[in-house]
């Protein structure tokens, strides 16, 4: 297939030609950029036996012209042509321009428009000028577009076949794992034991990521943790003996860190969560924000700041008459600091789980046995009725008072379940306290997350009731406060 219309000229031309050389590499890992610098020296060479004059070197490092990424080079060497800039592009093959048909087109375009000439080290000159030259182009790129295609399906099918397989995929080391993807990395896996334990025993990713930031133990990129990052590690399939693949998971060449029933109990755990606790967000900046009603009309209580007499502002609860809207909601006849409530209330927790009643609680500890997980598998399952009631509704196989009367079954059905599933999960809190630390050492070194999660395994509500005369004669510790203002309902 060589011929005249692409052979190099062997004698240089009477006047010198400006050109530009371009060269990229689809992967440079270390970023060394060897590849490009000796497709340079090559084009050099070339520029140097043709006569050319070298203008501009446009590079384009670890990016693949198949992949259709923006390739920020290559837009400024095809600027230069069109700004006729020069009059020569040299490349040390024509795929290190191209690898796609529409790019080929857009580039023949501005060959059309410039008379621009392409010279390669390989390939010799391609004459974009001429039909035939135009033709050899194109099927040089089908090729090109063959082999990447069939590389792609090798490797695909190699990958694929590992997975079957069970070996390690390569890539970046998994927390846990040293880089051959088959041992166990003596300092990590005991942090990913641990990280699962705490989950299923009832701590939250954020709090369990700010411990391990706080014992300065590091990610595998040696970054600080997140809660999601400690969310991916304790779910990783390879941790339970797993490969995944393309949402396939076979069964792994390597030892497992952790057993399938650990990996059960860890979904139920999450599953438990986003059923018990979806309906009121930890999130918060204050313990009690939530729990607070008022005792007059059971508005729930917002956070507002208070001006006292001495001028200054403090945090209150505060009962509002009207929302943002302007709509009614509650009396707005009580309004109580913040400070001694949380005080007071703090102090009846630390009381009440100081008591037998904390023994029984720990003695019921176990949140994976199988009457629970048959709750968890009820509530999903009723979950899923009332997605498909919603279905049936909105494809029109169920008129609207037929979808009111079923709704409203199945949701009746689904609190149950909620409230029967927060019953028997109450403990999972007050069970995570470390061996051999009071619960009031637990709450103090806790943070606000995990108190907020010990109040909710506790009180269903906390009711506050207007200031009555002679109020003002009560003290409770610092306080101008009376505590029988205030009504703790308890869950347990």
């Amino acid at each position: 297939m060589r011929g005249t219309e692409y052979m190099h000229e062997t004698t240089p031309l009477s006047s010198p030609t400006r050109c530009a050389i371009y060269c990229r590499i689809s992967d440079d890992k270390r970023g060394e950029e060897l590849g490009v610098q000796r497709q340079e020296e090559l084009c050099r060479d070339l520029a140097d036996r043709l006569g050319y004059t070298v203008v501009a070197v446009k590079i384009d490092n670890s990016v693949s012209a198949f992949s259709g990424k923006p390739r920020p080079d290559y837009k400024a060497l095809t600027q230069l042509a069109k700004d006729r800039e020069i009059e020569a592009v040299l490349a040390w093959n024509l795929d290190r321009l191209y690898r796609r048909p529409r790019e080929l087109e857009d580039y023949i375009d501005i060959v059309e428009a410039t008379g621009i000439k392409t010279e390669t080290v390989l390939a010799g000159r391609f004459d974009l000028n001429t039909p035939m030259g135009r033709a050899f182009a194109r099927q040089a790129i089908t090729f090109a577009m063959l082999e990447v295609e069939q590389t792609k399906a090798r490797v695909l099918a190699a990958k694929s076949q590992a997975a079957r397989s069970g070996k390690p995929s390569g890539g970046n080391r998994a927390y846990g794992w040293l880089q051959n993807g088959m041992d166990q990395h003596p300092d990590e896996a005991p942090t990913v034991r641990e990280i699962v334990k705490r989950f299923i025993s009832g701590d939250s990713w954020n709090s369990i990521a700010m411990d391990l930031n706080a014992r300065n133990i590091p990610t595998a990129k040696g970054k600080m943790w997140t809660a999601i990052n400690v969310s991916n590690v304790a779910q990783l399939p390879r941790h339970y003996g797993m490969r995944s693949h393309n949402g396939q998971e076979y069964e792994a060449a390597w030892e497992p860190l952790l057993s399938q029933d650990t990996r059960d109990d860890l979904q139920l755990a999450i599953k438990r969560g986003q059923a018990t606790h979806g309906k009121r967000t930890y999130a918060r900046k204050h313990l009690l924000t939530g729990f607070i009603f008022c005792g007059v009309c059971g508005n729930r209580m917002s956070i507002i700041n208070a001006q006292q007499r001495d001028g200054s502002y403090s945090p209150a609860f505060n009962c509002r008459k009207k929302d943002h809207r302007g709509q009614e909601v509650g009396c707005g006849k009580v309004k109580r600091k913040k400070d001694p409530v949380e005080d007071l209330v703090i102090d009846c927790i630390m009381y009440r789980l100081d008591t037998p009643e904390l023994g029984e609680m720990l003695a019921g500890s176990d949140s994976t046995t199988p009457e629970l997980k048959q709750l968890m598998r009820d509530h999903e399952l009723q979950t899923q009725r009332l997605q498909e009631i919603l279905e049936l509704y909105s494809t029109g196989d169920m008129d609207f008072n037929e979808y009111k009367t079923a709704k409203t079954t199945a949701q009746a059905r689904l609190d149950a379940l909620g409230r029967e599933l927060e019953r028997k999960t109450s403990n999972r809190a007050v069970a995570n306290i470390p061996a051999g630390q009071t619960v009031r050492e637990a709450w103090e070194k806790s943070d606000l997350m995990w108190k907020r999660q010990l109040v909710d395994v506790l009180i269903e509500k906390i009711l506050i009731y207007p200031k009555q005369p002679g109020d003002g004669r009560y003290r409770y510790k610092q306080w101008i406060f009376n505590p029988d203002r205030i009504d703790i309902i308890w869950k347990a």
